[in-house]
Formats: C-alpha cells, structure tokens, sequence
C-alpha cells in the first residue's frame, strides 16, 4: 500500500513540472512580398479606327477586241508582259483593207477631177446664157452636174476616211500603260470584229483597294458628321491606311478615298467604299508591289484625335468576359480596376475612363501590375519593380491627317 502511494506521489510530482519545462510554439514567420513589375499608364493624343478587309481593282482594266474581222496575222507581245501606251500588240492582214483604202484614194482623185471639169463646163454655159447662146435648161444641167460633182468628193472623201480607219484598225496597239494577260487566240485564227477577245489588259499605277464598312460604322460617321465634329469626305480629302496580308501590324501604305456607293447593300449591310493610292515601285519585277485582286487590309479613322489613357496590353486581365487591370497602391497592395477598353495601338490599349466609374478611373500616376498578374489578387502585398520602357506608340492615323500624305500622282475625279 505504501508501495503505490509513492508511485501516485511521483506522478503528480512529473505532471507538476512537465508544463513548467515545455516551450512556446513560436508564431509563424510572414509571408515574404510578392514580386511584380509595374509601369505607369501614358496619355497620348489617339484617334479612333475600324480595320477592314478589302481587295485590290484595277485603276483601268480593258478588254481588247478585233475592230475589224481578218485572220490575224501576227503577235507582238508575250504573255504577261508590261507594255506603254500605243506599243503595237497584234496585226491582222490588212491586205483586203489597203486594196479599200487603194480604191477609196483613186475614187476621191476621180471625184476631184469630175469636179474640176464640171466647174469649167458650168463656167463655159453661164458666159452663154449670160450672151443668150443657150437657154435655161442648159444652164440648170451645168448647175446640176457641178454640185454633183462636189458632193462627189465628200461622198469619196468619206469613203477613204472609212478606208483608211478600217486599215488602221487591223493594228491593235495598247491603249494604255498597263500589263498585258495571255493571248487568246494564236495567228492564223479568223477573229470577228468586236467579237473575239484578243487578251486583256490592266493599268497598275495607281490601284484603287475596295473595301465595305458595315452600317453600325456608317452610322457612327454619320453622326460625327452631323454633330460637326468631322466633314464627309465628299467636302474634304480623307485618307486611309493600307496594310498587306503578310504582316499582320503594319500599315505602310496611305489611300485617298475617291467613291462612296450610293446606297448600303441590302444582302451584307455594308457600303462599298473605294480609295485610290500610288502603286509602290519595286526594282525587280513584277515591278509593283500590288497586284489587282490581292487581299489587304484597312484601317479608317474614325473622328478626331482625342487625348486618352493607353496602358500595356499584356496587364490587361479577364473575369467572366470583363477587362481588369491590377494596380499597386501607397501601401504597396495590389487593387482590381474594371475597366472598359477600346483600340489597341501597337503594344498598348486605350482605356476609356470616361466610360468607368471614377473610383475604377486609371490616372497617369497609378503603377500599373504588367508581370505577375497570376501571383495575386485583391489586398496582396507585393514588392514592385519599374519595368523598363514600353515603346511608346505614335498615332499613324494622327499623322496622316496632321501632315502631308502622299497623295495619288494625278487627281482623278469619279
């Protein structure tokens, strides 16, 4: 019995000092910042645009037929080649139309000398009748015989015109500086006038480009112009910018527009637009960079230039279909901005403040999260680097109505 109360006093005894022996957990060390690099928002004067697909057109496009029907006799020209004005393309005999022009030249030399001797008969019966040798009669019949004689020559003269043009036409000589297609018909073949087609050419400087811009644009234009804020471009010279297909960025080429259909396509509910630009020169052939039919791409501006808000596009995130941008506060803690956004230009995209509540406003001051948007959220404390300089965008539609654009070689009215 004494035996288990000393074990009982020596448990109590353990217990006792156990607690007084134990140490205290020590508390969690903080998480270490979150490591983000920001960059402050730019404000630039932008001006709005549509982009567009279009097509390249011929500025003339003609389709070269016999005037006159014959064997053709020979051609001129290789496939496909580029020609100049009045440079000959094909011949068809002409031996059939010389022997015209031949007879029509001797009929005219008749007709003059018919002339020449009705003129001396008539003479020869006026100073009779004037002595009263021959009566009236004789003298209408001399009257009559002259002007015969001299519609004669009109009537021969005409004829040898006909001749002559009818010869001439047995040449076909390019109408215009332009590229030739193939020939589609091989000499020795008959061709019948203004009905066989020879080949086609087209005129490749300058190129219209074709495009169609869709009501909702045509509409927002229209009230642009109805507020005043900007003239049509049937009161004033507009211009547009051309991209090719190969590069999906760029915009290297400038269009005046020249034509606006007259009314919107009931089937798209679009309005064909067209404008006209200097084909760019290239020192090997095909010797123009554009060729008709080609794809390109369109950028026309929309209003005015307007100061705006431009951020990096790669800080822009997305909830649910809505656009955030992360912003890192004076406290070094990250705040979600809903924003509303607008063009992209370059690597930057407009934020319309106007369009936000002013709490959600981006300002030129705030630091803007453009690396690390996956590492955190709302109230996340992060340590912030500068990111080093965006390329800062310019405005190419800016500068295409604030300075001189180049302009087509000649002004062309439709």
């Amino acid at each position: 019995m004494t035996t288990f109360v000393r074990v009982v006093a020596f448990l109590l005894a353990v217990t006792t000092v156990l607690p007084g022996c134990a140490r205290k957990t020590p508390d969690p060390a903080p998480p270490k910042p979150q490591t983000v690099t920001v960059t402050n928002p730019i404000v630039r004067m932008i001006t709005d645009y549509e982009d567009f697909t279009g097509r390249t057109e011929a500025y003339k496009v003609v389709e070269l037929r016999a005037r006159v029907t014959g064997y053709l006799a020979k051609v001129h020209f290789a496939d496909g080649i580029d020609v100049m004005s009045g440079e000959p393309l094909f011949d068809i005999d002409p031996r059939v139309y010389k022997a015209e022009y031949d007879r029509g030249s001797a009929a005219l030399v008749k007709a003059e000398k018919h002339y020449k001797t009705a003129g001396l008969l008539y003479d020869r019966v006026k100073a009779s009748y004037d002595k009263g040798i021959v009566g009236k009669d004789a003298l209408d019949t001399a009257q009559g015989q002259y002007d015969e004689a001299e519609a004669d020559i009109a009537y021969a003269a005409a004829a040898l015109e006909l001749a002559e043009t009818n010869l001439k036409f047995t040449r076909i000589a390019a109408p215009f500086a332009g590229r030739l297609s193939r020939r589609m018909v091989d000499p020795g073949n008959l061709v019948k006038a203004d009905d066989t087609l020879l080949t086609t050419i087209v005129a490749l400087d300058p190129i219209y480009v074709a495009f169609d811009v869709d009501e909702r644009t045509v509409m927002r234009l229209r009230d642009l112009i109805k507020k005043g804020e900007i003239k049509s471009s049937r009161e004033t010279t507009r211009y547009v910018q051309i991209g090719l297909a190969s590069d999906d960025e760029s915009f290297p080429l400038t269009g005046q527009i020249v034509f606006r259909d007259n009314q919107i396509d009931v089937g798209t509910g679009t309005l064909r637009i067209r404008a006209l630009l200097n084909n760019p020169e290239i020192e090997r052939q095909p010797r123009y960079m554009l060729s008709p039919g080609q794809f390109v791409r369109i950028r026309l501006p929309i209003g005015n230039p307007r100061q705006s808000t431009l951020v990096p596009e790669k800080a822009l995130g997305t909830n649910q279909g809505r656009k955030y941008l992360f912003v890192v506060n004076s406290d070094n803690k990250v705040e979600q901005r809903d924003v509303v956004i607008g063009a992209q230009h370059g690597e930057f995209r407009v934020i319309e403040n106007q369009l936000m509540r002013p709490d959600q406003r981006i300002k030129p001051e705030d630091r803007i999260v453009v690396d690390g948007l996956l590492r955190v959220r709302t109230g996340t404390e992060v340590s912030a680097t500068t990111a080093k300089p965006f390329r800062i965008p310019d405005d190419p539609v800016l500068n295409l109505q604030s300075e001189v654009a180049p302009a087509p070689r000649e002004k062309f009215k439709e």
